[in-house]
Protein backbone atom coordinates (compact mmCIF):
# COMPACT_ATOMS: atom_id res chain seq x y z
CA UNK A 1 0.00 0.00 0.00
CA UNK A 2 1.27 3.29 -0.62
CA UNK A 3 1.90 5.38 2.25
CA UNK A 4 1.65 9.44 1.76
CA UNK A 5 4.70 10.03 4.13
CA UNK A 6 7.17 12.85 4.05
CA UNK A 7 10.71 12.26 3.95
CA UNK A 8 12.60 13.70 7.20
CA UNK A 9 14.59 16.21 4.90
CA UNK A 10 11.04 17.28 3.83
CA UNK A 11 10.38 17.91 7.74
CA UNK A 12 13.41 19.77 8.31
CA UNK A 13 12.46 22.23 6.12
CA UNK A 14 8.78 22.32 6.56
CA UNK A 15 9.83 22.53 10.34
CA UNK A 16 12.19 25.78 9.09
CA UNK A 17 9.86 27.30 7.27
CA UNK A 18 7.22 27.02 10.12
CA UNK A 19 5.07 25.42 7.93
CA UNK A 20 2.84 21.78 8.55
CA UNK A 21 2.86 19.21 6.04
CA UNK A 22 -0.45 18.22 4.92
CA UNK A 23 0.33 14.51 5.68
CA UNK A 24 2.16 12.57 8.77
CA UNK A 25 5.81 13.50 8.63
CA UNK A 26 8.40 10.85 10.40
CA UNK A 27 10.48 12.80 12.98
CA UNK A 28 14.20 13.53 12.14
CA UNK A 29 15.68 12.03 16.15
CA UNK A 30 13.05 9.11 17.16
CA UNK A 31 12.23 7.91 13.78
CA UNK A 32 13.88 3.98 14.16
CA UNK A 33 14.48 1.73 11.17
CA UNK A 34 14.56 -0.66 13.52
CA UNK A 35 11.71 0.14 15.52
CA UNK A 36 8.59 -1.78 16.25
CA UNK A 37 5.96 0.75 17.10
CA UNK A 38 4.83 3.77 14.91
CA UNK A 39 3.27 6.20 16.94
CA UNK A 40 1.57 8.94 15.53
CA UNK A 41 1.32 12.52 17.61
CA UNK A 42 -0.59 15.45 15.98
CA UNK A 43 1.29 15.41 12.40
CA UNK A 44 4.63 13.50 13.37
CA UNK A 45 5.27 9.79 13.07
CA UNK A 46 7.74 8.63 15.99
CA UNK A 47 8.85 4.47 15.29
CA UNK A 48 9.84 3.61 18.62
CA UNK A 49 10.47 0.31 20.45
CA UNK A 50 7.45 -1.40 22.30
CA UNK A 51 9.20 -3.13 25.44
CA UNK A 52 10.71 0.60 26.20
CA UNK A 53 7.33 1.78 27.01
CA UNK A 54 6.09 -2.18 28.35
CA UNK A 55 9.20 -1.71 30.81
CA UNK A 56 8.85 1.54 32.39
CA UNK A 57 4.49 2.40 32.12
CA UNK A 58 2.04 -0.02 33.37
CA UNK A 59 -0.55 1.93 31.09
CA UNK A 60 1.27 0.36 28.29
CA UNK A 61 2.00 -2.85 29.75
CA UNK A 62 -1.65 -2.92 30.22
CA UNK A 63 -2.31 -2.01 26.74
CA UNK A 64 -0.32 -3.89 24.73
CA UNK A 65 -1.79 -7.02 26.90
CA UNK A 66 -5.25 -6.87 25.22
CA UNK A 67 -5.98 -8.86 22.33
CA UNK A 68 -5.49 -8.02 18.84
CA UNK A 69 -8.05 -7.11 16.57
CA UNK A 70 -10.30 -9.48 15.43
CA UNK A 71 -11.11 -10.54 11.63
CA UNK A 72 -7.67 -10.38 10.32
CA UNK A 73 -7.37 -6.61 10.86
CA UNK A 74 -3.41 -4.95 11.63
CA UNK A 75 -3.19 -3.90 14.53
CA UNK A 76 -2.44 -0.26 15.27
CA UNK A 77 1.20 0.55 15.40
CA UNK A 78 2.40 -1.82 13.52
CA UNK A 79 3.35 0.35 10.44
CA UNK A 80 2.92 3.75 9.19
CA UNK A 81 -0.10 3.35 7.14
CA UNK A 82 -1.70 1.95 10.70
CA UNK A 83 -0.03 4.08 13.66
CA UNK A 84 -1.21 4.16 17.32
CA UNK A 85 -2.77 7.53 17.84
CA UNK A 86 -1.93 9.60 20.49
CA UNK A 87 -4.60 12.56 20.79
CA UNK A 88 -4.47 15.28 23.56
CA UNK A 89 -1.10 15.89 23.42
CA UNK A 90 1.36 17.54 21.67
CA UNK A 91 4.29 16.57 19.43
CA UNK A 92 6.96 18.73 21.27
CA UNK A 93 5.61 16.92 24.60
CA UNK A 94 5.77 13.74 23.72
CA UNK A 95 9.54 14.27 22.05
CA UNK A 96 10.74 15.62 25.65
CA UNK A 97 9.29 12.52 27.13
CA UNK A 98 11.89 10.29 24.46
CA UNK A 99 15.06 12.75 25.67
CA UNK A 100 14.69 10.23 28.78
CA UNK A 101 13.43 7.22 27.15
CA UNK A 102 16.24 7.35 24.15
CA UNK A 103 19.07 10.04 25.42
CA UNK A 104 20.90 11.61 23.09
CA UNK A 105 24.11 11.62 25.62
CA UNK A 106 24.07 9.58 28.90
CA UNK A 107 26.61 12.45 30.45
CA UNK A 108 23.65 14.78 30.64
CA UNK A 109 20.06 14.96 30.79
CA UNK A 110 18.93 17.20 27.37
CA UNK A 111 15.96 18.78 29.29
CA UNK A 112 17.10 21.74 31.21
CA UNK A 113 14.17 24.85 31.36
CA UNK A 114 11.17 23.95 33.74
CA UNK A 115 8.88 24.23 30.68
CA UNK A 116 10.73 21.01 29.13
CA UNK A 117 10.68 19.31 32.74
CA UNK A 118 7.30 20.14 32.93
CA UNK A 119 6.14 18.38 29.37
CA UNK A 120 7.72 15.58 31.21
CA UNK A 121 5.89 15.16 34.26
CA UNK A 122 2.77 15.65 32.50
CA UNK A 123 3.14 12.55 30.20
CA UNK A 124 4.68 10.36 32.57
CA UNK A 125 2.33 11.26 35.25
CA UNK A 126 -0.78 10.54 32.47
CA UNK A 127 1.03 6.76 31.39
CA UNK A 128 2.36 6.21 34.86
CA UNK A 129 6.46 6.19 34.03
CA UNK A 130 7.07 5.84 37.72
CA UNK A 131 10.70 6.65 37.59
CA UNK A 132 10.24 9.30 34.83
CA UNK A 133 7.77 10.94 36.60
CA UNK A 134 10.33 11.07 39.99
CA UNK A 135 13.16 11.88 37.97
CA UNK A 136 10.98 14.85 36.31
CA UNK A 137 10.31 15.62 39.99
CA UNK A 138 13.66 15.71 41.15
CA UNK A 139 14.58 17.66 38.16
CA UNK A 140 11.78 20.58 38.95
CA UNK A 141 12.84 21.16 42.62
CA UNK A 142 16.73 22.14 41.39
CA UNK A 143 15.31 24.47 38.66
CA UNK A 144 14.42 28.41 39.89
CA UNK A 145 10.70 28.81 40.22
CA UNK A 146 8.77 31.30 42.36
CA UNK A 147 6.66 29.72 45.48
CA UNK A 148 3.22 30.54 43.15
CA UNK A 149 4.48 28.32 40.19
CA UNK A 150 5.56 25.07 42.88
CA UNK A 151 2.05 25.09 44.33
CA UNK A 152 0.35 25.43 40.86
CA UNK A 153 2.73 22.61 39.65
CA UNK A 154 2.06 20.54 43.26
CA UNK A 155 -2.18 21.24 42.52
CA UNK A 156 -1.79 20.14 38.55
CA UNK A 157 0.35 17.11 39.14
CA UNK A 158 -0.29 15.78 43.18
CA UNK A 159 3.20 16.49 44.49
CA UNK A 160 3.21 16.49 48.29
CA UNK A 161 5.25 16.60 50.92
CA UNK A 162 8.71 19.18 51.47
CA UNK A 163 7.99 20.31 47.86
CA UNK A 164 4.65 21.73 48.76
CA UNK A 165 5.43 22.72 52.33
CA UNK A 166 8.10 24.68 50.97
CA UNK A 167 6.37 26.93 48.59
CA UNK A 168 3.52 27.22 50.78
CA UNK A 169 5.60 28.08 53.94
CA UNK A 170 7.71 31.02 51.58
CA UNK A 171 4.15 32.80 51.14
CA UNK A 172 3.44 32.88 54.39
CA UNK A 173 6.73 34.12 56.00
CA UNK A 174 7.50 36.63 53.16
CA UNK A 175 7.10 40.53 53.65
CA UNK A 176 4.75 40.95 50.75
CA UNK A 177 1.29 39.84 50.86
CA UNK A 178 -0.31 37.71 47.89
CA UNK A 179 -0.69 40.09 44.90
CA UNK A 180 -4.20 40.15 42.62
CA UNK A 181 -2.26 37.80 40.24
CA UNK A 182 -1.09 35.33 42.13
CA UNK A 183 -4.47 35.12 44.43
CA UNK A 184 -6.02 34.54 40.79
CA UNK A 185 -3.38 31.75 40.10
CA UNK A 186 -3.63 30.12 43.05
CA UNK A 187 -7.76 30.40 43.31
CA UNK A 188 -9.85 32.20 46.17
CA UNK A 189 -9.85 28.76 48.71
CA UNK A 190 -5.89 28.54 48.40
CA UNK A 191 -5.30 32.52 48.68
CA UNK A 192 -7.70 32.39 51.71
CA UNK A 193 -6.03 30.07 53.30
CA UNK A 194 -2.75 31.54 52.70
CA UNK A 195 -3.79 34.89 54.05
CA UNK A 196 -5.56 33.25 57.54
CA UNK A 197 -1.92 32.01 58.39
CA UNK A 198 -0.29 35.18 57.35
CA UNK A 199 -2.57 36.69 60.09
CA UNK A 200 -2.19 34.00 62.67
CA UNK A 201 1.60 34.01 62.17
CA UNK A 202 1.73 37.94 62.39
CA UNK A 203 -0.75 37.97 65.87
CA UNK A 204 1.52 35.34 66.92
CA UNK A 205 4.92 37.29 66.31
CA UNK A 206 3.07 40.52 67.56
CA UNK A 207 2.24 38.39 71.06
CA UNK A 208 5.80 37.42 71.43
CA UNK A 209 7.34 40.42 70.91
CA UNK A 210 5.37 42.03 74.21
CA UNK A 211 5.95 39.06 76.59
CA UNK A 212 8.22 40.19 78.73
CA UNK A 213 9.29 40.37 82.62
CA UNK A 214 9.95 37.28 84.55
CA UNK A 215 8.19 35.14 81.38
CA UNK A 216 11.67 35.19 80.00
CA UNK A 217 13.67 35.06 82.85
CA UNK A 218 15.47 31.40 84.57
CA UNK A 219 15.64 30.91 88.07
CA UNK A 220 18.85 32.14 88.53
CA UNK A 221 18.21 35.44 86.51
CA UNK A 222 15.60 36.25 88.16
CA UNK A 223 17.17 35.61 91.52
CA UNK A 224 19.78 37.92 90.67
CA UNK A 225 17.86 40.44 89.31
CA UNK A 226 15.35 40.45 92.01
CA UNK A 227 18.41 40.66 94.63
CA UNK A 228 19.80 43.82 93.01
CA UNK A 229 16.61 45.35 92.51
CA UNK A 230 15.37 44.81 96.25
CA UNK A 231 18.56 46.49 97.34
CA UNK A 232 19.98 48.33 95.48
CA UNK A 233 23.90 48.33 93.48
CA UNK A 234 25.35 45.14 94.89
CA UNK A 235 21.94 43.79 95.94
CA UNK A 236 22.60 44.46 99.80
CA UNK A 237 20.50 46.36 102.76
CA UNK A 238 22.18 48.21 105.24
CA UNK A 239 23.12 44.70 107.03
CA UNK A 240 25.09 43.54 104.88
CA UNK A 241 22.88 40.67 103.59
CA UNK A 242 21.13 40.01 100.34
CA UNK A 243 17.15 41.68 100.58
CA UNK A 244 14.28 38.82 100.35
CA UNK A 245 11.32 41.34 99.17
CA UNK A 246 10.67 39.21 95.52
CA UNK A 247 10.23 41.26 93.07
CA UNK A 248 8.08 41.08 89.68
CA UNK A 249 5.51 39.13 91.52
CA UNK A 250 7.68 36.07 91.87
CA UNK A 251 7.45 34.28 95.13
CA UNK A 252 10.42 33.77 97.42
CA UNK A 253 9.89 29.72 97.63
CA UNK A 254 10.44 29.87 93.50
CA UNK A 255 13.42 32.13 93.83
CA UNK A 256 15.12 29.99 97.06
CA UNK A 257 14.68 26.47 94.54
CA UNK A 258 17.92 27.46 92.94
CA UNK A 259 18.91 26.21 89.18
CA UNK A 260 16.03 24.31 87.11
CA UNK A 261 17.33 20.78 86.69
CA UNK A 262 17.95 19.74 83.30
CA UNK A 263 15.05 17.69 81.87
CA UNK A 264 15.55 13.93 82.58
CA UNK A 265 17.12 12.29 79.35
CA UNK A 266 15.37 9.07 78.40
CA UNK A 267 16.78 6.36 75.45
CA UNK A 268 18.19 7.49 72.26
CA UNK A 269 15.50 7.70 69.92
CA UNK A 270 16.22 6.38 66.38
CA UNK A 271 15.87 8.83 63.16
CA UNK A 272 12.95 8.19 61.18
CA UNK A 273 13.52 7.10 57.86
CA UNK A 274 10.93 8.57 55.23
CA UNK A 275 8.06 9.94 58.02
CA UNK A 276 7.64 13.00 59.53
CA UNK A 277 4.30 14.23 60.60
CA UNK A 278 3.18 17.63 60.84
CA UNK A 279 3.63 17.78 64.96
CA UNK A 280 7.59 16.69 64.69
CA UNK A 281 7.99 20.20 62.46
CA UNK A 282 8.23 23.37 64.42
CA UNK A 283 6.81 26.91 63.60
CA UNK A 284 5.49 27.84 60.65
CA UNK A 285 5.94 24.60 59.03
CA UNK A 286 3.84 22.98 61.39
CA UNK A 287 0.99 25.52 60.86
CA UNK A 288 1.18 24.83 57.12
CA UNK A 289 1.36 21.43 56.65
CA UNK A 290 -1.71 20.99 59.38
CA UNK A 291 -3.60 24.15 57.63
CA UNK A 292 -2.94 22.16 53.77
CA UNK A 293 -3.64 18.76 54.82
CA UNK A 294 -0.13 18.14 53.84
CA UNK A 295 1.85 14.40 54.82
CA UNK A 296 5.11 14.86 54.39
CA UNK A 297 5.96 10.69 54.06
CA UNK A 298 5.27 11.38 50.45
Amino acid sequence: MFSRVATPQQYATSETEGEIPPFPVPHPDFYFDDGNLVVLVENTLFKVFRSTFTRHSTVFKDLFSLPTCPNGMPAEGLDDDNPLHFSGISATDFERLLWVLYPPSYAAHKPKSVDEWRSILSLSTRWEFASIRTLAIRELRALSMSPVERILLAQEFDIDGRWALSAYTALCERPEPLTVAEGARLGLETALRIAQLREQLRARGHRAANMGGYHSLTRSAANRHGAVLAGGPGGKCATGRVAEKPHWGIPKSFLGQGEIPPPARGPPRKPSALKASPTAIPGTARLVAQAFGIELGR
